[in-house]
């Protein structure tokens, strides 16, 4: 079987005076005003990026950024994305799935997920993203073109399954190349498979 991988403290002092009462009353009062202020912003920040996910033309007049809504990671990363560590967040519209082509990368799943973005000194964007079955999971770097968002190509960095519980991948992501181990434990002992992908500036991923 395989095995997988902090408000300040404040003090209130009692006034005998009226003029001390009020005071403190008004000071209150715009503490809590001001608090529901910052409460406001966070949650309208927070629908705002929901709604992006689900149709970034809904609120943006000019030209849509579709991965403007999610965040960058520095590298080096390891992705060891399975079942227990992946909560199913920033699933993905349908009209995002197709804008992204995503059916084009396995069109067996129905479930997509945008986990985070590569910054790297290329002139393309590259996107993680999750595909999730009942029993699988793949998650894939995907490098795509600026201008319309069409696939350059894809290299799966993680996989994960619980039919068997026998098989995963964990892929490490460095400026230069995407290494990914694969792991089979069906026999006896562990088969253990590494592969190597050199990225190259346009995108394109070759193995070593």
């Amino acid at each position: 079987m395989k095995n997988k991988g902090n408000i300040p403290n404040l003090e209130l002092h009692k006034s005998k005076g009226m003029h001390f009462k009020l005071l403190s009353i008004t000071l209150s009062l715009i503490c809590l005003i001001s608090c529901s202020g910052n409460e406001s912003t966070t949650d309208s920040e927070a629908k705002e990026r929901a709604e992006l996910l689900k149709d970034p033309e809904s609120t943006q007049k000019t030209k849509p950024d579709l991965l403007a809504t999610i965040p960058f990671i520095k590298l080096p990363v390891v992705d060891s994305t399975n079942f227990d560590n992946c909560n199913g967040e920033n699933k993905l519209s349908e009209k995002i799935i197709s804008k992204l082509k995503l059916r084009s990368i396995d069109s067996n799943y129905e479930n997509f997920h945008a986990r985070y973005r590569i910054a790297l000194s290329t002139p393309v964007d590259m996107i993680v993203i999750t595909l999730a079955a009942e029993y699988e999971m793949k998650t894939y770097l995907i490098s795509y073109t600026k201008e319309d968002y069409q696939v350059i190509d894809k290299v799966m960095i993680s996989y994960d399954e619980i039919a068997e519980s026998a098989f995963y991948s964990v892929g490490k992501i460095t400026a230069n190349e995407v290494v990914v181990t694969n792991y089979n434990y069906m026999g006896e002992e562990p088969v253990i498979d590494v592969k190597k992908y050199r990225i190259e500036k346009t995108g394109k991923f070759i193995e070593k």
